[in-house]
Order: C-alpha cells, then structure tokens, then sequence
C-alpha cells in the first residue's frame, strides 16, 4: 500500500520559538503516515549542551529521553493526534516549541454514569483535548419528546460552566422523577463536533434506609416465630407436670387398702 504523506512545516513559528542563542530556531513538521502521525521539531543549533528531549500534550508528559541530538520525534495515533503539543530541549533553558494538530474535538465524559439522591445536587462533567480547541458547548436531556436544549437557569435548577476544555452541567435539589435520564454534552470547534453521553440515576431519599428497614423486619420474624415457639410448648409442658403429680397419689391409695386389708385379717383371726 503506497504511504501517503503529508508534511506541514512550522513555518510561522519561527519567529516565536527560539533556542538561546541568537540564531537559534525550532522549526517543526507534522507527517501523517498510514495509521500514525509523526511529530518532529528539530533545532538548528545551540551554544548550550543537549542533555534530552520530552514532548507534552497540555501538562502530561508523553515521552521523554536523554539523546544529544538537534531533532527530536514523536509518533501519536492519527484516530487520536488532535491537539496542542509540546516539544521541549533539555535543559529547557535550550528552547520549545508548540505543535499545534488540528482535527475535530475529542469529546469524553469524565464519568459514564452518576448517582445522586433527590434533593442533593450533582455536576456532569465533559472534556476536550483537540485543536483548535471547542469554542462551544452545548447540553442536552434525551426524552420520549425529543432532546432538550439545557442552558443556565434551565428550570431554575441548571447552571452550566465552561472552559474551551472542559464543561460542567450542576443540577441542583434533584428530582427522582424529572432528572433521571441521558444527558449529551456536544463540543465544537473549526473543525467539526462531537459529543459524549451520560447516564444520571436519581436515587429516594429513603434508598439508604432500605438495608436497615430489612435487618429490622428479619429481627421482627425471628422474634415472632420465637414467640410463637415458646407458647406452643407451654401448655404441653403444663400437661406434662399434671401427670407426673398424679402417679404418687395413685401409689399411695394403693398401699392405704392394703393396710386395711392386713388389719381385717388380724381381725378375722
């Protein structure tokens, strides 16, 4: 399969990215091939010893090495490059550069689902890391009806709140029945949109009783089946004493007639 390149120079960043010497500049490139993208920047000299590279994406570092020399690269997943990177010279007295990657943003919920129970309030979160950047978010409820837009004051209760990075959706004093449901957060930018969904699940206020109604009612059954228990064997027992009472007096009737018996022989006699 013929490669397919395409190499984009730096050029405007000449004048904005310099090394410490005088004549020093950090010129850039951007290659996409088959199913990578190649990031490289390369110094055109420097008065002060190299000691490494390390690229950034935003504040994370992505890679990082200890090789002297004036250019240095990074590959990246072409489904995935969208956005601003960094390369740096070690020490970084030696210079930078940004590598700006365009494509469509990259919309993801921090969290797939959230729990809340009625009555609190709960923050759905979205993010973006792509360039250009989003220059709009918008939030959605899906219904039966048709989505519905979310702005701030939604029904008194939303507010939202973003940055070109991220967007946050506060829903406060939450309603079991009226806020459970999908919720869409769409980025977009120059280059396209995208969005992300979020599952909310409203929980009643009395959903943290429910373990302990249930010790409550198992302590109550035992207590009964224990109750009845001890009733039942009562009167079994009661009839148990009143024959064991009986026999003696039986016993001693019989012995009193054969007194008298002997006493009528003697009499006889």
């Amino acid at each position: 399969m013929a490669t397919t390149l395409l190499v984009v120079l730096g050029l405007a960043l000449l004048s904005a990215d310099r090394g410490t010497g005088a004549d020093s500049r950090i010129s850039t490139s951007i290659v996409d091939e088959d199913s990578t993208t190649r990031l490289t920047c390369t110094l055109n000299a420097s008065n002060i010893l190299i000691l490494g590279h390390r690229w950034m994406k935003g504040d994370k570092v992505l890679q990082e090495d200890t090789e002297p020399g004036l250019t240095t690269q990074y590959e990246v997943d072409t489904d995935n490059r969208a956005g601003q990177y960094f390369c740096v010279f070690l020490p970084e007295a030696v210079g930078r550069a940004s590598v700006n990657v365009k494509g469509p943003p990259k919309v993801t919920a921090v969290k797939k689902s959230e729990q809340a129970t009625e009555g609190e309030e709960v923050v759905l979160v979205c993010k973006s890391e792509s360039f250009p950047p989003v220059s709009n978010w918008e939030w959605y409820k899906i219904s039966d009806a048709g989505d519905q837009v979310l702005t701030n004051n939604s029904q008194d209760r939303m507010f939202v709140v973003s940055t070109e990075t991220k967007t946050e959706l506060h829903i406060r004093d939450l309603d079991l029945k009226v806020d459970s449901g999908q919720y869409i957060c769409n980025g977009t930018s120059a280059e396209g949109s995208k969005w992300a969904v979020i599952t909310l699940r409203v929980r009643s206020h009395l959903a943290a009783l429910w373990p302990f109604l249930g010790i409550v009612a198992e302590v109550l059954v035992l207590v009964t089946i224990i109750f009845i228990y001890e009733k039942r064997r009562k009167p079994d027992e009661v009839l148990d004493d009143e024959d064991t009472g009986s026999a003696p007096l039986k016993s001693s009737g019989h012995h009193v007639n054969d007194k008298g018996k002997t006493v009528r022989q003697r009499n006889a006699s």
